[in-house]
C-alpha cells in the first residue's frame, strides 16, 4: 500500500469549505496505508479562521501550517517540504472534489507501474461534467496574448494550444498542466525543490512542469477525474490582470521570450 500526502493552500475560505475538504479527503483516501493533509493558511489576519483551523489539531493525520505572511500559491505549497515522507504527493486546489476513492487509486496504480514518471494530472471537469481545457502546450508570448484578446482567426491556434480537439481522451505525456491538482512522486517534487517562488500566482504551474520535465516526465490521465469550481481571476479583476503579467515576465525571462 501507498502513502500520500496532500498540501491544500487555503486563502480566506469559509468554515464549510475547510469541513468539505477534510470529510472528501477522509473518504476517497480509505485505500491507502498513510494519508497527511497540510491545511497552509495563507491568510494570516483572518482571526476567526485561525481560530476555526484549531479544531482540527486533534486530528493526527490533519496539519495546519500557519505563514506569518502571505508569500504566495507556490511559497504556500514548499512549507511542507521539510515534513514529506510519502511516496506520493499531492497538491490540490481547495474548491477540487474527487467523486470517490477510484479516483486516487487509479493514479496511484499508474505511477506504481511507470516509475519514469514524476507527475500525473487527471481530467479536471466542472461540477456540471463539462471538460474543463486546461492542459496546455508551451507558453509562448502569441498563445498567452490570444488567450487574453481572441482575435479573429485564432481559433485554430487556440484550440492547439490547449490541446483540442482530441487531447482530453487518452493518457499522454503533457508540456504545461493545470495547478489544481498535482499529483507528484514525491522524490521527485523533493529534488525540484518545489515551486520557484518568485511567482506569486499564475503560471507556476507552467513552470514547475517544465522542471518536472528537466528529470523526468508529466503524464496526463483522464482515466482519473476530479472536479474543479474554476475561477478566472486573472481575466476578472485589474489586480489578477497585473499578477498575470508579472507572472508572464518571470516566467519568459527563464525559460526564453519565444514569439510563437
Amino acid at each position: 500500500m501507498a502513502s500520500l500526502s496532500i498540501s491544500i493552500v487555503l486563502y480566506n475560505n469559509k468554515a464549510d469549505t475547510v469541513d468539505g475538504i477534510i470529510k472528501n479527503i477522509s473518504n476517497v483516501t480509505r485505500n491507502l496505508s498513510k494519508v497527511d493533509l497540510f491545511l497552509v493558511n495563507n491568510s494570516p489576519s483572518n482571526v476567526q479562521m485561525k481560530q476555526y483551523l484549531e479544531k482540527y489539531s486533534s486530528l493526527r493525520w490533519v496539519h495546519v501550517i500557519s505563514p506569518k505572511v502571505n508569500n504566495g500559491f507556490g511559497s504556500g505549497n514548499n512549507l511542507v517540504l521539510p515534513y514529506l515522507r510519502s511516496d506520493y504527493h499531492l497538491i490540490m486546489n481547495p474548491d477540487i472534489f474527487i467523486k470517490d476513492e477510484n479516483q486516487v487509486d487509479m493514479m496511484v496504480s499508474y505511477l506504481k507501474k511507470h516509475p519514469h514518471v514524476g507527475l500525473l494530472a487527471p481530467l479536471i471537469k466542472f461540477p456540471n461534467g463539462e471538460v474543463q481545457h486546461l492542459l496546455k502546450r508551451k507558453s509562448t508570448l502569441l498563445d498567452m496574448a490570444i488567450r487574453f484578446v481572441e482575435l479573429p482567426g485564432t481559433k485554430k491556434r487556440r484550440d492547439w494550444f490547449v490541446n483540442l480537439p482530441d487531447g482530453y481522451e487518452h493518457t499522454h505525456e503533457a508540456e504545461n498542466v493545470p495547478g489544481s491538482f498535482l499529483f507528484f512522486r514525491t522524490d521527485v517534487f523533493k529534488k525540484i525543490q518545489g515551486f520557484d517562488e518568485k511567482y506569486f500566482l499564475y503560471m507556476e504551474d507552467c513552470d514547475i512542469t517544465m522542471k518536472v520535465n528537466q528529470i523526468s516526465s508529466t503524464v496526463f490521465f483522464p482515466e482519473a477525474t476530479v472536479y474543479h469550481e474554476w475561477q478566472r481571476a486573472n481575466r476578472k479583476t485589474a489586480k489578477g490582470i497585473l499578477q498575470m503579467m508579472s507572472s508572464m515576465v518571470i516566467y519568459f525571462n527563464k525559460w526564453g521570450w519565444k514569439l510563437w
